[in-house]
């Protein structure tokens, strides 16, 4: 900063103030010039204390990450459920995550259709309800008309299986996928290419069959990506309908017939993945970004990691997998990593 120059960066030189008695031989103007340099090492010291506390919250969750899975094409999602099973979606297959002694595993489940025909799915989002696991079998997730299933497992079984509940009907493509507490499932629809989205809502006529699925909201010039639901609250991270410009991460009441009272949570030009709720506020993947957010409830940033193409991520809760640290899904490489937490983050 100088005490010269454009107007609109000026320095009053009334507020160089700083009692200085020149040795005998100085200029007058020399004193002008100390007392703006004691306002401008000021102004300097001030920068350098907030980079440091800028650099301090751009930390990596911990340098140890620990791969957990590898060769699971485009690995979009991960769940953690209320009996300690980890799961994992990707393109191709449905996985379960185990640890014991001799480190971690991947084994593939298999898939059971009404029709007996397998076929192959692009699993997407992840959620759970009563006992059952559910997520979306998209044959083709680049065409926007291929079929999509309903998906769900006992989470209970030793060796669970996923079973076709019912296949889905009016939606492009499927990404986030969550449950509310009555049990009834939101999925989160981009819709086509440089169209809107929409949150389609479904309800069960038992763990394995659709009663009914209807439009429960729609967005104007945005498509929603993540979705998750806590406390008669839905929250959903959105992205501009040309993938240019700001995605948000939005705040909504959950009513019986739509979603009302938005309010934006936190913004970014990074094309927001999903996300994860914990206690205090939220952690969301900025999926362009290459980082990993941790907001508070009213948006401000807290910490940030950087991390390669993040889709979703986990905070884990049993000590057989790190209780504390969380699982973040790699898209580019198709890995899994768990990362220990010095964030101090609670599950809501």
């Amino acid at each position: 900063m100088r005490c010269t120059g454009a107007t609109n960066h000026r320095v009053d030189r009334t507020h160089c103030t700083k009692k200085y008695n020149p040795p005998a031989g100085h200029v007058a103007e020399n004193r002008s010039n100390r007392t703006c340099n004691v306002f401008e090492e000021t102004i300097i010291n001030t920068l350098k204390k907030k980079l440091a506390i800028a650099l301090f919250m751009f930390v990596l969750l911990d340098a140890r990450a620990e791969l957990v899975a590898s060769d699971a094409k485009y690995a979009e999602n991960t769940i953690q459920t209320s009996n300690q099973r980890l799961f994992l979606s990707s393109d191709g297959g449905f996985y379960e995550l185990t640890r014991d002694s001799a480190g971690w595993h991947k084994n593939m489940l298999p898939a059971i259709f009404r029709d007996g025909v397998a076929r192959p799915c692009y699993y997407l989002g992840i959620a759970e309800t009563a006992g059952t696991v559910y997520t979306v079998c998209t044959e083709n997730f680049s065409n926007p008309f291929a079929k999509k299933y309903l998906m769900g497992l006992n989470i209970y079984q030793p060796a669970p299986q996923l079973i076709e509940a019912g296949q889905l009907t009016g939606m492009s493509s499927i990404n986030g996928l969550d449950a509310d507490g009555s049990g009834n499932l939101y999925a989160a629809d981009p819709g086509l290419p440089l169209l809107s989205g929409k949150i389609i809502k479904i309800t069960m006529a038992g763990s394995h069959t659709i009663a009914t699925q209807n439009v429960f909201h729609r967005f104007i010039a945005s498509k929603p990506n993540g979705i998750r639901y806590a406390g008669g609250k839905m929250y959903i991270s959105t992205n501009p309908t040309t993938y240019i410009g700001t995605s948000e991460l939005m705040r909504y009441d959950l009513g019986a017939n739509g979603l009302y009272n938005a309010r934006t949570i936190f913004k970014s030009l990074w094309f927001l993945d999903d996300f994860m709720l914990v206690q205090g506020g939220a952690v969301v993947t900025e999926f362009l970004g290459g980082r990993l957010t941790h907001i508070n409830e009213s948006g401000s940033v807290l910490h940030r990691a950087s991390f390669s193409q993040p889709t979703s991520i986990t905070l884990l809760s049993a000590s057989t997998y790190g209780s504390g640290s969380v699982l973040v899904t790699r898209r580019d490489a198709g890995e899994v990593h768990r990362l220990a937490s010095n964030w101090g983050l609670l599950k809501r």
